[in-house]
């Protein structure tokens, strides 16, 4: 078996490995990872590790690379995502050995942190991953909301007109918050071709024909979730305004929690709920102690464990990771 980085005339092959990948809400396997190739402009084939074996590509993993804000600093994090081992080639090693050699990408490209989403938690654990629940919650409609404020006007984005107001809104709201990803153009190129799945509701509140607020709505397995929003600092209004009816249309929806009590209260006070709720698939592995400190602003600690670093630095309740950078 040799374990490689896949090649440009292999694309179909590996697209063929994780076709037989049983996918939700109607997609095939080909259809949904080709979008990570063709949409994305943040893809290299030198991130897509592969086992061969008898001339056939029996497991594929892939990185996607990202930069994520931690403590006082900004880390870059290897994503794993794209695993899939053919059936006949199960139970004999061969994810696992091809994981640890992406993590030894992830580590000699100066990634000290990696992060996946998976339902095999008890496998990853076994590999050196940690758990990682991330503090989401469901947002639960309790009446209608109220109708707009005179000024405020609720509607789509119009692309690319209001997008530089919204990536402005976006720096801003995320920038004090750990584990959101710092975008540059192709991060959010690929974030506004891929995110939807397949199709997202991107909406923003303008006052006086400012943009003020976004917000951006999702569907998972059939399951209403809130993506991603920002607001400006001054305008909490605007956005739970935004947020709510995106909620009231979809009898509420699930996402992350992004610890703004003023949001809170003012959703409260147009009938939304905001009940907490972990999201229990995340998981992070430290590739670069050493690195993940410097890059986070924090001090290494005498023979202090990976576990506890992690829980240093981004502690999970702490986390705010918008589902729009998934991978």
């Amino acid at each position: 078996m040799e374990i490689r980085t896949l090649k440009a005339s292999e694309r179909e092959q590996v697209l063929d490995l994780l076709d037989r990948w049983q996918m939700p809400d109607g997609w095939s396997g080909r259809d949904f990872f080709r979008r990570y190739m063709d949409l994305d402009p943040s893809y290299r084939d030198e991130n897509f590790w592969v086992a061969e074996a008898g001339g056939r590509l029996a497991c594929c993993v892939q990185i996607f690379p990202r930069a994520l804000r931690v403590g006082s600093g900004v880390v870059p994090l290897g994503g794993i995502g794209s695993v899939f081992t053919d059936p006949e080639a199960r139970s004999a090693g061969t994810a696992s050995a091809v994981l640890r050699r992406a993590e030894e990408a992830m580590g000699e490209r100066g990634m000290s942190l990696g992060m996946l989403f998976t339902g095999r938690i008890g496998f990853y654990e076994r590999l050196g991953w940690h758990a990682w629940p991330l503090a989401n919650a469901l947002y639960i409609k309790r009446s209608d909301p109220p109708a707009p404020e005179p000024g405020l006007e609720l509607g789509a984005l119009d692309a690319p007109a209001d997008l530089d107001a919204v990536k402005a809104l976006h720096a801003d709201y995320s920038a004090g918050r750990a584990g959101t990803v710092v975008r540059d153009a192709a991060g959010w190129e690929g974030s506004l071709r891929v995110a939807g799945n397949p199709d997202e509701d991107f909406r923003v509140a303008r006052r006086d024909g400012d943009v003020v607020a976004y917000a951006r709505f999702i569907a998972l397995e059939n399951h209403p979730i809130a993506a991603e929003f920002g607001r400006s600092a001054d305008d909490v209004e605007a956005l739970a305004s935004l947020l709510a009816a995106g909620f009231a249309e979809r009898g509420g929806a699930y996402g992350p929690a992004p610890a703004d009590p003023e949001l809170e209260a003012a959703l409260a006070a147009r009938g939304i709920e905001v009940r907490g709720m972990g999201d229990p698939n995340a998981m992070l592995r430290c590739l670069d102690a050493k690195g993940l400190c410097a890059a986070a602003g924090v001090d290494p600690v005498a023979d202090e464990s990976d576990a506890d670093l992690l829980r240093r630095v981004l502690p999970p309740e702490r986390i705010l990771f918008w589902p729009s950078d998934r991978f």
